[in-house]
């Protein structure tokens, strides 16, 4: 599975003010490394638990191999909002399943393919799609990851989790939709 976001730009909802506030750091020398911190932590803690924090477009790429056992492919973010826009190795369609309400799987109906005679055409479905959504638990865990990077500047622009605290760890734990930390 391939995803790419299709979105141009973004307003982050965490702000550099609100990072100075909680820091307690009152000078402007460091908003732009600050609104950097931001945008990684947010990056990460979406890549972590498949929850966009903001509403963006994506589209996904998927191959045969990506459906689980009963011929769904789920899409990699949540909440997702709308109806997602389907084809079928290039050819759209309306006409598939969908199962959950933010959690979205989906099955194509038509399985098949125009293969020229001779040719060989690899199976692929594309879904785009529109997630996110304005949450108080996501801030908050973007805030503790913030705040947790910019007290540890020596890890540069990454998250650590082993430098994370215990009770932001157990915040991304209740949000976590993929893997448990």
């Amino acid at each position: 599975m391939e995803v790419n976001v299709v979105t141009g730009s973004l307003t982050e909802e965490v702000t550099v003010a609100e990072i100075n506030t909680i820091t307690g750091y009152s000078d402007t020398d460091q908003d732009t490394r600050i609104a950097l911190l931001i945008t990684v932590a947010r990056e990460w803690l979406e890549a972590r638990t498949g929850v966009s924090a903001l509403s963006k477009s994506y589209k996904a790429y998927f191959e045969k191999g990506d459906r689980d056992r009963t011929g769904y492919y789920e899409l990699p973010f949540s909440p997702v909002t709308g109806v997602p826009v389907v084809s079928v190795c290039g050819v759209a369609t309306t006409e598939f399943d969908s199962v959950g309400m933010d959690r979205k799987r989906i099955r194509p109906s038509t399985s098949y393919a125009t293969v020229p005679v001779g040719g060989t055409s690899p199976y692929y479905v594309e879904v785009t799609f529109t997630a996110g959504a304005s949450s108080k638990l996501t801030n908050e865990c973007i805030r503790r990851i913030v705040v947790s990077m910019f007290n540890n500047p020596e890890d540069g622009a990454e998250v650590s989790m082993s430098r994370l605290p215990f009770d932001t760890l157990r915040l991304i734990e209740s949000i976590n939709q993929n893997t448990g930390l």
